[in-house]
């Protein structure tokens, strides 16, 4: 079971370090140096960032953008949950 809670929590760090990825070069494409305009669109979808989605899929369109999807904060919250499902299973098994 700790195995497998190690393996959970490492692909919950590498979930995380990936959202950021994609959440930097998503919104460096838009704002450039600004980019931490967005640091709310993160964590959390507010009308701000979805207006920012929608800018990104019309550039896309265009061929203005990279071909970077729109970023999802769940992505984040996917490898949150991953993170602690790992250290669950690891202190389960350790009992």
């Amino acid at each position: 079971m700790q195995k497998l809670g190690k393996l959970f929590v490492w692909v919950g760090v590498l979930g995380f370090v990936l959202a950021v990825a994609w959440w930097y070069l998503f919104f460096e494409q838009m704002l450039g140096q600004n980019v931490n305009q967005a640091r709310e669109c993160f964590y959390y979808t507010s009308e701000a960032c979805a207006a920012g989605n929608t800018i990104g899929e019309v550039g896309r369109t265009l061929g203005a953008l990279a071909d970077i999807p729109a970023y999802s904060p769940a992505a984040l919250w996917a490898a949150v949950g991953v993170f602690v499902l790992g250290l669950a299973l690891q202190f389960r098994g350790k009992a």
